[in-house]
């Protein structure tokens, strides 16, 4: 391997090069190149501490694309944004931007089904190394109406999507539960149907969200109690056992309506947010869970006044900062014990925001022949099949 370093030293180096870094050194020798490629060294290198970096997804109206880069965080202010590490995004949505599922050791999940043809396929990309995967048709698809949601977790070193359908019931405007589930793991690259699933909740329709904590999905959802009253709960999905189950909110969350909440991660914790809107003005609360899955300890941290064109929270900062979508098109650091809030240069449209920890990493580093597919030509999701990536 080198004639000069112990391979045990050799390797400790290389676990703290960056992706770029690593993908050149693989043409150094085949031994470099099989060492870096391992899905040994790809779990390593993963896991390896590296610095705090956030992924940004934000849709600009003038250029009519959705544009992906990392924001570092610094002493000197929340963010530096670096033009330089803008994404190349080769794909392109039917409506504006990609529902983005959730981002897990690099990978990106993504679905382009905001009230569009929900038969577009479900995407896993690593923008490190430029490549992707399309999974499979489902094989789930009512043929009446129905509504769908999705989830995206890792479970070791295997990457697993879930998918729930709902199929309308035919005398009112409500759906059956439960729903049918199935799920598509990366190391098989096939989807399979979940059986025995027997809860009686229901995600939110279309405008649902997903967060990953804990090695657990987790979703907002309701349970219909009477024609006239629901009570809103967390549903959870262990991606290695695969077992649902529900992590309760506190009272006053749960008589709220979910669509007036949204689940997030603050810290290292589950954090719910609790919209009141009125015309031209607002709040919301932000609410903590300070222990995992005890349902005393749900606690408010702070009420957000919805004011001077502020909408939306995005995400949290490690300093304990919000970051805060405006009408104004721009993204701001909202400070909760000084109330003001500090304009970030970040812009894009409102509901295009997205926010998470962001690691590098080399998954589906390998194409069809073990190489690195450096550029694509033509329809990416048309030409995209499974065998054109690596499946780690």
């Amino acid at each position: 391997m080198s004639d000069y370093l112990p391979p045990e030293l050799l390797i400790e180096i290389l676990l703290k090069l960056p992706v770029k870094s690593l993908i050149r050194f693989t043409s150094v020798c085949k031994s470099w190149y099989s060492l870096i490629t391992s899905s040994t060294f790809i779990s390593a290198h993963v896991s390896n501490p590296k610095n705090h970096t956030l992924l940004l997804r934000r849709y600009d109206k003038h250029d009519k694309q959705e544009h992906y880069s990392l924001l570092k965080v610094t002493e000197n202010g929340p963010f530096s944004v670096d033009s330089l590490s803008e994404f190349e995004f080769p794909f392109k949505s039917q409506i504006g931007y990609f529902r983005i599922v959730g981002c897990c050791n690099g990978i990106v999940c993504l679905s382009d089904d905001f009230f569009a043809n929900p038969s577009q396929p479900v995407i896993l990309w690593n923008p490190c190394v430029r490549n992707y995967v399309a999974l499979p048709k489902t094989i789930v698809n009512p043929k009446g109406p129905h509504i769908f949601a999705l989830g995206f977790g890792v479970d070791g070193d295997d990457y697993k999507v879930v998918r729930l359908v709902y199929r309308k019931r035919p005398d009112d405007f409500g759906f059956n539960v439960p729903p049918q589930v199935e799920v598509f793991s990366l190391k098989t690259g096939r989807w399979r149907r979940l059986k025995g699933v027997c809860f009686r909740l229901q995600v939110l329709e279309f405008m649902w969200s997903q967060v990953f904590l804990n090695g657990v999905v987790h979703w907002l959802a309701y349970e219909s109690i009477n024609l006239h009253s629901t009570r809103s709960c967390i549903l959870v999905f262990v991606v290695g056992s695969e077992v649902f189950n529900e992590i309760p909110l506190s009272d006053e969350l749960a008589r709220e309506s979910v669509t007036d909440l949204c689940i997030h991660v603050i810290g290292e914790s589950l954090g719910v947010i609790k919209y009141e809107r009125e015309v031209g003005n607002g709040s919301c609360d932000v609410w903590v869970m300070r222990q995992y899955d005890v349902k005393e300890s749900w606690t408010k941290l702070y009420r957000i006044d919805l004011i001077g064109g502020l909408e939306r929270v995005v995400a949290f900062c490690e300093s304990g900062e919000a970051l805060v979508a405006s009408h104004g098109l721009e993204l701001v650091a909202y400070n909760p014990e000084t109330k003001q809030t500090k304009d970030l240069g970040i812009y894009g449209t409102t509901r295009s925001f997205y926010i998470d920890n962001y690691v590098e990493s080399l998954l589906l580093f390998k194409g069809p022949n073990g190489v690195v597919e450096e550029e694509r030509s033509g329809d990416a999701l048309e030409e995209l099949n499974l065998d054109s990536c690596f499946i780690v």
